[in-house]
């Protein structure tokens, strides 16, 4: 069903959910989670990069590990040029987004950004592509996962609305960019 480069990048993701469960692992011995983004400090920028591999506690792990992989592979088997450049865009737009607007003395961490990320890409894509393929992926994944758009509203205290919304944009944006190279 899949060969090439579609089967090149749904191991990719499996390799990405794999590496968050071992930098998990890594932090049950090493402190990690100052490496997150801390909005506004100059040092809190490294986050952008460390930050969507860090997770709090295994249920935080589990949910974006599972988010990550269906998302993603639905990102894998209907795009057609690389994911990479999609990934990183969602991943550094929505990073500095957060750093930029996140709450003051607050550490973000997880995959969610990028998960919101990628989200915003597969609906916004249908909107700028306009091709049938597009349209029919984004109506699907509004429908199936619209409910998700929630998780950008500040309800929940202790969950980073910001990087939801960050990387819900940075994909809307990285989206409307791949038009442009289309």
């Amino acid at each position: 069903m899949f060969t090439g480069k579609k089967l090149s990048q749904l191991k990719l993701l499996l390799y990405i959910a794999g590496f968050l469960w071992i930098v998990h692992v890594a932090g049950s011995i090493f402190p990690l989670a100052g490496l997150g983004i801390i909005p506004r400090e100059l040092h809190g920028l490294t986050g952008i990069i460390f930050a969507p591999f860090i997770h709090a506690d295994f249920p935080h792990l589990i949910a974006n590990s599972i988010s990550l992989i269906i998302l993603g592979f639905i990102l894998a088997s209907t795009e057609d040029s690389g994911i990479i450049s999609i990934l990183l865009a969602v991943m550094l737009l929505g990073g500095l987004g957060t750093w930029a607007i996140g709450r003051s003395g607050t550490v973000h961490i997880g995959a969610s950004g990028v998960i919101y990320g990628i989200l915003g890409y597969l609906i916004a894509r249908g909107f700028f592509r306009k091709d049938f393929k597009s349209v029919i992926v984004s109506v699907l994944v509004l429908f199936m996962y619209g409910g998700m758009i929630f998780g950008v509203l500040p309800t929940v205290p202790h969950m980073s609305w910001e990087s939801h919304l960050c990387g819900f944009l940075s994909g809307i944006i990285t989206a409307s960019s791949g038009k442009k190279r289309r």
